[in-house]
Formats: C-alpha cells, structure tokens, sequence
C-alpha cells in the first residue's frame, strides 16, 4: 500500500507540475466545401454579355432610364453579392475610374494590402482595373471596365457579415475565381 502510494506521488510530480501556462484554443471555423465552377452565360436588354455562375443569380435594380442596367448578382449560399453599375459615358470617363480607385483606397485604414491589376482584353475591346483589398474591409474586390469611349461597367464585392478576412478567405477566393471569370468573358454589345 505504501509503495503504490510513493508510486502515486511520484507520478503525479512528474506528469502534473509542468511550467507551462495554459493558455485556450484558438476559434475554429467551418469546413466550406465548394462545388466545381460551371458558368452559364448572362445577356439582356443591356449593352454587355458576359458568362456567370451557376451559383449566382441576376437581379436587376430598375428604376428608370440607364439605370436599368444597374444589377446584382448574389451568392445566396454564401451570402455575397456582386453590385454592379453600368453608364453611358459622354466625356466623364476619368471621373468613373477615379471614383472607383478612390473607392478602393478608402480602405488603407483597414486594408492589410491593395493589389491593382490592369484588365485588357483587345478582341473584345474590354479594359479596366481591378482591386483585390486584403484584410478586415467591407469590399474586397472591385473593378471597372469600359470600352474607353462610350461603356463603364463596374463591379463591387460585398458580403453581408462582420469583415474577418480570415475566415472569409476561402469562400472570396472562390468567389473571386467566378468574378474574374466574368471578366475574362465579358463583351459589349
């Protein structure tokens, strides 16, 4: 009895009194599995074409003239949306790119990085800039295209939940491969 005892004690000093601090597990996250991309293509009254989702939806945001043409185009599932605004340009063409720059960098205060691509694709006649805004932000992605004479279309990522870049990464990312998608597809009418 005193040796199974002596034995308890010792086994309790040498397994239980570490100088370690305990400390708590970090937060875990959900397991997102995503389907293969497949697209489909989207054309209607407005003056582009351009291929998306089988995920998404089109929803128009009419509310007279070439606002008609205003769309968003929503993952329900993952609770995102794609708002984008199309107009006819006169000779206003460097206030909308500036405005969506501006638009991009309104996020330095939050934004871990700003990653700025130029868009070109000559056979369709499609050029832009995009902006994929690393970090705790609203919007991590935008971009605008046009034709630089008389189409502007862009487009502005958002999801409806608390920014956390971290757990949001793997469902923007693939969101983002669909976007980019659109992009590579897209053509004026």
């Amino acid at each position: 009895m005193c040796r199974l005892y002596i034995c308890f004690i010792g086994m309790f000093m040498l397994f239980g009194c570490r100088n370690e601090d305990p400390f708590p597990k970090p937060k875990s996250f959900l397991r997102v599995e995503f389907p293969a991309h497949e697209y489909k293509p989207f054309e209607d009254s407005c003056n582009f074409r351009f291929e998306i989702s089988k995920l998404a939806k089109v929803i128009s945001k009419p509310s007279g003239g070439q606002e008609e043409c205003f769309k968003n185009i929503v993952y329900p599932q993952y609770r995102a949306s794609l708002y984008c605004t199309y107009v006819t340009l006169d000779t206003n063409l460097f206030e909308y790119t500036e405005y969506s720059r501006k638009l991009a960098y309104e996020h330095t205060i939050k934004a871990s990085g700003i990653e700025e691509l130029n868009l070109k694709n000559e056979s369709n006649n499609v050029y832009g800039t995009s902006f994929e805004i690393r970090g705790d932000v609203a919007c991590n992605y935008l971009f605008y295209l046009t034709d630089s004479n008389s189409n502007y279309f862009a487009g502005s990522l958002y999801f409806e939940t608390v920014p956390n870049y971290d757990s949001l990464q793997p469902v923007l990312d693939y969101v983002i491969e669909d976007v980019e998608h659109m992009i590579n597809t897209f053509e004026w009418k």
